[in-house]
């Protein structure tokens, strides 16, 4: 992961309450960065943050879209896009990416990224905010669904990078095999040395088979508890004294 693209820290509004993006954002931006080029499509960008990031760390990009069904949060990340001089290179479209989207025409992105809804309906405790228990929980979009939205809209050899639980990687696997796509490379993020992997970071290829590059783990948190160097270098990207992404 690599943070010197950039030297100008970004300015990321979001709303003071519901959804809030967390460190999740980062560890994707920091993963994908290296393998992302060309036209990119986030889907379910939330407040932008994650096309934010990869406009720092991604030299190949050349232009960014981001999908949001939420009206609050779309306005968010317009408004971030253009406050940190990146409206013409970015833009945000309010839809449901389910479905066909005016303006986001199908195999015309080189790239996709996702940070979905990490939680099962029906399991634990519901939110009781609606816009934060959407962001944590799939009912606005389940898994299969969002594989197909990438693939619709991937072109020929575009790769699709996302972040989820561990625990369900042989879904991410059993999806991307249903759209064609295939697992390039994968890294597993551990809370600290010694503890069982939370999350994985996937980066799916269409027309590839499963024969991934499993990078070296990914320790979230060093021994005092704050995060490891190559997390916090990322975190650097934001405008000090504004709020850092929860762990």
């Amino acid at each position: 992961m690599n943070c010197d693209a950039d030297p100008v820290p970004l300015t990321i509004r979001q709303p003071e309450r519901g959804y809030r993006f967390s460190i999740d954002s980062v560890l994707i931006a920091g993963f994908a960065a290296p393998y992302c080029r060309g036209d990119v499509l986030d889907l379910g960008t939330g407040c932008g943050v994650l096309l934010l990031l990869l406009s720092r760390l991604a030299p190949a990009m050349r232009a960014g879209v981001g999908i949001e069904i939420q009206e609050s949060l779309h306005a968010f990340a317009e408004g971030n896009f253009r406050k940190n001089g990146l409206g013409r290179r970015l833009r945000a479209v309010k839809a449901d990416f389910r479905g066909e989207v005016a303006g986001v025409p199908a195999a015309a992105f080189d790239f996709a990224v996702a940070n979905p809804p990490f939680g099962s309906v029906g399991r634990g405790r519901p939110n009781p905010h609606p816009g934060k228990e959407a962001a944590r929980r799939e009912i606005l979009c389940t898994l299969p669904e969002l594989f197909s939205a990438a693939n619709r809209r991937l072109a020929t050899g575009g790769r699709f990078a996302l972040v989820f639980p561990h625990g369900r990687l042989p879904e991410i696997l059993s999806c991307g095999r249903r759209e064609g796509m295939g697992c390039e490379a994968l890294r597993r993020v551990h809370a600290r040395e010694g503890a069982p992997p939370s999350r994985v970071l996937v980066l799916m290829n269409r027309g590839a088979g499963d024969g991934p590059v499993e990078m070296p783990p990914l320790f979230l948190h060093g021994r005092e508890g704050k995060y490891c160097a190559e997390v916090e270098r990322l975190c650097r990207i934001f405008r000090a004294g504004a709020r850092r992404p929860p762990g």
